[in-house]
Parts: structure tokens; C-alpha cells; sequence
């Protein structure tokens, strides 16, 4: 099985540098991470604070659309951070309308088939994401 990762803190985007979490032990610092296995493309994007329940996502053409809030805490005058965003993948090598998507434990997952027969690298043609 083959894995290639495009982390979410580089590449040719215009974000701003990605700060680390100082209470973070190990594993991927970036914010997102964007994989390949033999099979599919993987999304996995840090959305903390979101309840499962609370994602929003819909897929239109070759957009994956993802939605979800933090809950409040108005006793500690906390509103709670938004996420949002698009992932747009090439036609040519996924199959995004039977794309799984799915947010676990803070964790939004994203998992997009292959079309049989394709052998390309990772190819998210753009990646939008609101924080």
C-alpha cells in the first residue's frame, strides 16, 4: 500500500505559518493532512470542540463542502469557533460522489475513492478552508 502526505502547514498555498501545540505529544502538528493509500484520498482536518453531530457537509460536482461549530460556553464567555471549508478533487482520478465523510472525536475525515484503473499521486486540485 502506497502513502504520500501533503501536510496542511506547506506546499504552495498562502497561509500563514502554522503554530504548534505546545500540549501536543506526538503525531502530525498540521492542522490538516491530505494521503493517499492504494485506494483512496484521505482527508483528516483538526476541528476541535466540534460535536459529531454538529457537521454539515454535502458534495456538489467534484467539491466536498464541510461545515461545523464549536459549542458555546457562555459561562466562561467562550462563543465557540466555526470551521468551514471546501476540498476540490480532480474528476479524472476520484470518485467524489461516493466520497465518505464523517467527524469523530474533533476529527473531520475525509475519504475519497479512486477511480479504478487511475495511478496518479495525490491531486486535491484546491483546498479552501474557513476557519
Amino acid at each position: 500500500m502506497s502513502n504520500s502526505s501533503a501536510a496542511g502547514s506547506s506546499g504552495g498555498n498562502n497561509f500563514p505559518p502554522i503554530l504548534t501545540n505546545p500540549f501536543q505529544k506526538s503525531g502530525s502538528e498540521a492542522v490538516y493532512d491530505v494521503s493517499e493509500t492504494e485506494n483512496a484520498c484521505v482527508v483528516r482536518l483538526d476541528m476541535p470542540g466540534c460535536p459529531d453531530t454538529d457537521l454539515v457537509y454535502w458534495i456538489e460536482g467534484i467539491n466536498v463542502h464541510f461545515f461545523a461549530d464549536e459549542q458555546t460556553m457562555p459561562e466562561s464567555d467562550h462563543a465557540g469557533r466555526k470551521y468551514g471549508g471546501t476540498m476540490v478533487f480532480n474528476p479524472e482520478t476520484y470518485n467524489v460522489k461516493d466520497a465518505e465523510v464523517k467527524l469523530l472525536n474533533g476529527v473531520l475525515w475525509i475519504n475519497v475513492p479512486k477511480i479504478p484503473g487511475t495511478n496518479a499521486n495525490i491531486n486535491v486540485i484546491e483546498q479552501m478552508i474557513y476557519f
